[in-house]
């Protein structure tokens, strides 16, 4: 009984299913492959639309469904396909002849003997209009009229209408903004009296959405007059400057004194108006280690695509050693937040007393004058948040370095190089799911390389699951797997692996390939990104324990 069932069923399944049958009266008539069996009339509708779609694309521009017959389970097709249409010759007026060369993978020739494929045609007629669109035509028409339509080589003339040209007349800011208009129009890349372009006028959002300090209240307007087109800006500002930090007292392991311990910071950033930021930061995290961060920009100095940028580093490690680090920097903006710097840089490290009472230290009183440039390219769709995109930053430099380990030793001279690289890449998985692969190397040469010059790495901002700077290195790389589920448009949770090669040549050789894991939770605050994550991490040959992992918390912030 049971097997009488199932076969009913399949029979009932078959019964309601069509068989297609393709007629046609042309010599050489579309036939499938094999036997097509559609269950539904929508699904056979269907079916043809994506048939008809492909022989379009193929060439056959002609093809056709003329009736459809529904008989016994038949589904009689009277198809068309008609004959293919291998190219299309285009003529065009001599003045036109440049803006077709601006049009991508398009040129004078291609268009004479274009394929006849519609997407094809679609894309040359698109580009020329996005090309007129971005240089002051916002009312261009672009279209074909056919002359001869045959088998082998179609024949049609290209019109290009583009119509008056437009320029931006007045940029007009409203709201409680307060930001000088002119940082605003350098930051959009739109000037009063540039030609209209669409594509930056599209961006307008995006790019106000990347400024800390200001936001958009209302989606720009255009207002369209004979004299030009009027642009309307609707902006707030944001307070980001912030003075905050920690401060605390403990006992000095050794003297058994009291020393003062914290982490104090003083961001103004906006005060002049102009997207300037002054930046301050004291930290002394460890027993007699100091660090005093400070830097200084200012964009698009006198209205130019110039800017300053300046920062003073300081680093005292016990009664080790004092350095010092100065870099001075212009900055030439290009289109899309990203700039070119050139740089002169001035490192010196001088010891203090304690030195001579380590053994074997590797120490040396040193000063390094070097020159370099670099490249910094901001292409996400959200600053703070990014959901695609990549950040890049890199730079090189090449120094003349004097070192003295003594006071009785000659002074050496010698040439260094460094070189640093960051490169952060997000994927779009899925609704609210980003993928983040990021890369983060630098390295540095000198033909000897002393211990209070190597590089200080480890904890929230290169390899989490150690403390901070706990890591010495002369090269080093570390490679981030991040997935991150988007809790809203500032914040996300995350769970990461970092793997670093790092190598230390300051002393005796020693390599090692640290690696770190672990989850954590950011979220949006007006002074930027706080970060909380837990993490464990392996060095060396040292074991995995929970009772070791370490609690990363602090501020990102982007400008």
């Amino acid at each position: 009984m049971m097997l009488l069932v199932i076969l009913s069923s399949f029979s009932i399944w078959g019964q309601n299913s069509y068989q297609l049958s393709f007629i046609s009266q042309e010599n050489e008539p579309f036939s499938p492959k094999k036997d097509l069996f559609l269950d539904t009339q929508e699904e056979i509708i269907q079916y043809l639309a994506k048939l008809r779609s492909k022989h379009i694309k193929q060439g056959y521009v002609l093809a056709s469904v003329d009736s459809i017959f529904y008989m016994d389970q038949v589904a009689q097709i009277y198809y068309y396909r008609g004959e293919k249409f291998e190219k299309l010759s285009i003529s065009y007026d001599e003045e036109d002849a440049f803006i077709i060369s601006k049009v991508p993978r398009m040129n004078e020739r291609m268009i004479s003997k274009l394929p006849f494929k519609p997407a094809l045609v679609e894309q040359l007629l698109q580009g020329i209009n996005l090309y007129l669109n971005e240089n002051a035509y916002p009312f261009s028409k672009v279209f074909l009229t056919i002359d001869e339509i045959k088998p082998g080589v179609s024949k049609a003339h290209l019109h290009i209408e583009k119509g008056p040209p437009v320029k931006i007349k007045t940029i007009f800011i409203k709201g409680e903004s307060k930001v000088h208009d002119q940082f605003v129009s350098n930051a959009i890349a739109i000037k009063e009296g540039d030609d209209y372009n669409g594509t930056l006028l599209k961006n307008i959002s995006n790019k106000i959405s990347q400024i800390q300090f200001i936001k958009e209240i209302r989606p720009y307007e255009v207002l369209f007059t004979p004299d030009g087109a009027d642009l309307y800006l609707y902006l707030e500002s944001v307070p980001v400057s912030l003075i905050n930090g920690i401060v605390g007292l403990q006992p000095d392991p050794v003297t058994e004194k009291t020393v003062v311990t914290g982490d104090v910071r003083l961001k103004l950033l906006n005060i002049l108006k102009r997207g300037e930021e002054l930046d301050i930061n004291w930290k002394s995290l460890q027993p007699k280690t100091q660090e005093l961060d400070l830097s200084f920009s200012f964009p698009f100095l006198f209205n130019t695509p110039f800017g300053i940028d300046t920062k003073f580093d300081l680093y005292k490690q016990d009664s080790t050693f004092l350095s010092t680090n100065i870099n001075l920097g212009i900055r030439y903006f290009l289109t899309g937040g990203s700039y070119i710097k050139v740089f002169y840089q001035a490192n010196n490290s001088n010891l203090l007393s304690g030195a001579s009472s380590i053994a074997n230290s590797n120490l040396s009183s040193l000063s390094n004058n070097s020159y370099g440039i670099g490249l910094y390219r901001n292409n996400v769709d959200f600053l703070p948040n990014p959901s695609k995109g990549f950040r890049l930053s890199m730079d090189i430099s090449a120094g003349r370095r004097k070192s003295r380990a003594t006071p009785e030793d000659t002074t050496t001279i010698s040439t260094t190089f460094k070189g640093n690289l960051n490169m952060e890449i997000f994927f779009p998985l899925a609704r609210r799911h980003v993928l983040r692969l990021a890369n983060s190397t630098r390295s540095y040469y000198a033909p000897k390389i002393y211990q209070n010059e190597v590089f200080r790495f480890g904890g929230l901002t290169s390899q989490r699951g150690f403390n901070e700077e706990l890591l010495f290195a002369t090269t080093l790389t570390t490679f981030t797997a991040e997935y991150r589920f988007l809790v809203d448009r500032t914040s996300h949770a995350f769970a990461f692996f970092d793997q670093s090669f790092y190598e230390n040549n300051s002393r005796e050789y020693v390599s090692d390939d640290p690696y770190g894991f672990g989850v954590g939770f950011s979220f949006g605050t007006n002074i930027g990104i706080f970060s909380i994550s837990y993490a464990l991490g392996k060095q060396f040959n040292n074991p995995i324990e929970l009772r070791d992992g370490k609690v990363h918390f602090g501020y990102v912030t982007y400008f």
